[in-house]
């Protein structure tokens, strides 16, 4: 009987989520970010993991982090671009809405 209670518990308590890959262009430039975007089982951004980023290093490596950071807030490619690094946060907000046009 206890075997059977404890499964029951670890059942219960596992969520699902859903995985999708968006791509953001920029053509003046040609930078790229490719990320991955997990929602949780609500509905909700849970990660967003940067894949490939031909940006200017020295500017995403201190934006992304902010970035992800807003669209996990907001649950939304609807955010606010970064002052001095406009083209590093449109193609990553273009990547994003990729990301959640296609998720499952």
């Amino acid at each position: 009987m206890k075997k059977i209670l404890i499964f029951s518990f670890l059942i219960s308590t596992v969520t699902f989520s859903s995985e999708s890959i968006g791509v953001g262009k920029d053509d003046k430039y040609g930078y790229e970010i490719k990320l991955k975007l997990e929602k949780d089982s609500n509905g909700k951004i849970k990660n967003i993991e940067i894949l490939e980023d031909n940006t200017k290093k020295s500017i995403s490596k201190k934006v992304l982090p902010r970035l992800i950071e807003e669209a996990k807030i907001k649950n939304s490619a609807d955010i606010d671009s970064v002052a001095g690094a406009t083209y590093t946060s449109d193609v990553f907000k273009k990547a994003l809405k990729a990301a959640l046009e296609n998720i499952k």
